[in-house]
């Protein structure tokens, strides 16, 4: 097979989808790597180390000339014109934001492989290092946030010796939230998460029992009463392959206290925060509605490219030979986690949640392999 390495375009995007390392171990198993000039500087990686791994230099437009094209982040409209007949892109596609990227895949007769809706026995696997990054950048980033010079309410999260630390709420209760929780609590944070499965409620109660950590019910009143005594509020739904509700209303928000500081972590699938109307970048990270400070980054792991590309490498790997060795068809027999990764199988959309979400015909991947 031969498989495409492209060069992320996304602002502030450095991370790279695959490791010389893993670009060897496909060559050893006796496929083409193809990997764009530089696509690999961003996050350490020179194009000698990918030469020496064994892998061919080439420009864009012969990186996606390929059977498979490995990337980390959705395509963007530039590179639509890549998209043709039975190619596989690989990657955190999180197509649900992109209604334009989805018809043009569909258009084209491409197949879309969603790392980020991979599951196995409910967990989201590949997801799972890129949200434990961004759950805890998400607490580094509310702490730079609330000091003064960003307009925050001039205090250190971590508080002091006879001065209370900050108190940070965090909706929902899942791997990103477990990562903020611990990084909040390890510096001195009063936490309070809000989540709905009671199951989670109970697993979460039993971790922190002797945490200053408070479970609550995910609900209206909860989350009317928690936010407006939060100095750093984090967002951490995400419903896979599917926008997720705005549940933090405008009139929450401005019931915060002014200078605190909203993260959204899902913001890459479109955020649970109605007053977040638009995504920011590493480089202009913030906006300020309502005297609160927003910060709507959607690749926060961009932001720690070495960590999370070698994260991202060990994840799917195995995926990647697997496909190459055997093809996507044979391997969807042997790998089934990776059948809820097909967002879309030649054209056709596969994921329920995509297509609902969208507004768009899908089917169930069971009808249209071949």
């Amino acid at each position: 097979m031969k498989i495409g390495v492209v060069k992320e375009i996304k602002k502030g995007e450095a991370r790279v989808g695959m490791t010389p390392e893993n670009a060897q171990k496909l060559i050893k198993a006796g496929h083409e790597v193809l990997v764009e000039k530089d696509a690999g500087v961003g996050s350490g990686y020179t194009n000698e180390e990918y030469t020496n791994a064994g892998a061919t230099l080439v420009n864009q437009e012969q990186a996606w000339d390929v059977d498979m094209v490995v990337k980390v982040k959705e395509p963007l409209a530039e590179e639509y014109k890549y998209f043709k007949k039975d190619l596989i892109v690989w990657g955190f596609l999180h197509l649900a934001a992109s209604k334009e990227c989805v018809e043009a895949m569909t258009k084209a007769g491409t197949t879309a492989i969603a790392g980020e809706t991979i599951s196995e026995n409910g967990v989201l696997t590949l997801l799972k290092p890129m949200s434990a990054i961004a759950g805890r950048r998400a607490v580094f980033m509310g702490a730079y946030y609330l000091e003064k010079q960003h307009q925050g309410e001039g205090i250190l999260l971590s508080g002091i010796d006879g001065i209370p630390a900050g108190n940070v709420v965090i909706l929902g209760g899942g791997n990103a939230a477990i990562n903020a929780c611990d990084m909040a609590v390890g510096i001195g944070c009063h936490v309070t998460i809000l989540e709905l499965n009671k199951t989670q409620i109970t697993y979460l109660q039993e971790k922190y029992a002797n945490a200053p950590v408070e479970i609550m019910e995910s609900n209206t009143e909860n989350l009317e009463k928690t936010i407006k005594n939060a100095d750093l509020f984090i967002s951490t739904i995400l419903i896979p392959g599917s926008r997720p509700p705005k549940i933090v209303k405008e009139y929450m928000v401005q019931s915060m206290k002014p200078g605190s500081v909203i993260v959204d972590i899902a913001i890459d699938q479109g955020g649970t925060v109605e007053t977040i109307d638009h995504y920011t970048t590493h480089n202009d990270p913030i906006f300020i509605k309502h005297d609160v400070i927003h910060y709507a980054v959607p690749n926060m792991p961009g932001a720690t490219p070495r960590t999370s590309t070698m994260a991202l490498a060990n994840g799917n790997i195995d995926y990647l030979l697997a496909i190459a060795n055997d093809g996507l068809e044979e391997t969807l027999q042997n790998k089934p986690a990776l059948v809820h990764g097909i967002n879309i199988y030649k054209g056709t959309i596969t994921y329920e949640n995509l297509g609902t979400t969208l507004g768009l015909d899908y089917k169930q991947l069971k009808e249209v392999l071949v």
